[in-house]
């Protein structure tokens, strides 16, 4: 499957208490016409993606630089699994996240689940931003870590300066009340580019999964 098929749905721009670089859009994988999402239904989850099917695919309009691809960009896989009160959520990569160079890498989990409340389709981003050193946000290096309720367009989880990723995945607990404490939920991961400190969607997509 050629990863130009892989479909803008929505642009959200983030709070002018961080970077405009934060700005984000949910994206969704569309196959024939529906999607393949990934399933977590209260026990572990497990998604496959191939190594080596990274490529560097333009969001916008026009011509931009295109990054070179790099191991890190490469989704080998992804999990969830459920602990007291958190969500274990991992991305399996093929090289070293933190190794970042030259620009902002956004690694994204998107959720959707059923309101509890309004018993309709919710839709939460949980994102991984990382600001390489000498990047166009050079006041901004690092790790950063946020949820945003896509459905209700606000932060249940404001960006937050972490620490450093293990040396080949992203992995990150989330509290469960941070998403509505879903029992069941579909979900799908995607890795982005952005060339600048800009509004709007990053520039490339790299990879997804499933």
């Amino acid at each position: 499957m050629l990863k130009a098929l892989y479909v803008l749905t929505i642009a959200v721009a983030l709070a002018t208490l961080v970077p405009v670089s934060l700005a984000f859009t949910p994206l969704g994988p569309e196959i024939g016409g529906s999607p393949e999402l990934g399933v977590y239904d209260n026990a572990q989850s497990n998604i496959m993606d191939a190594r080596g099917d990274a490529v560097a695919v333009y969001q916008k309009n026009g011509t931009e630089a295109i990054p070179q691809v790099r191991d890190y960009h490469d989704i080998l896989g992804a999990s969830v699994i459920k602990r007291g009160e958190a969500f274990f959520f991992t991305i399996d990569l093929a090289g070293n996240p933190n190794s970042n160079q030259e620009y902002e890498t956004i690694y994204r989990w998107h959720v959707i689940t059923t309101s509890q409340i309004t018993n309709r389709e919710q839709l939460y981003t949980i994102m991984f931003p990382n600001f390489a050193p000498g990047s166009s946000n050079s006041t901004t290096q690092g790790w950063y870590f946020a949820v945003f309720d896509n459905t209700a367009n606000t932060f249940t989880v404001s960006p937050t300066k972490i620490t450093d990723m293990p040396e080949d995945r992203i992995q990150f607990s989330v509290q469960g009340l941070f998403i509505g404490n879903p029992a069941k939920f579909a979900y799908w991961v995607d890795v982005l580019v952005r060339l600048n400190a800009t509004l709007g969607e990053p520039d490339y997509l790299m990879d997804y999964a499933p």
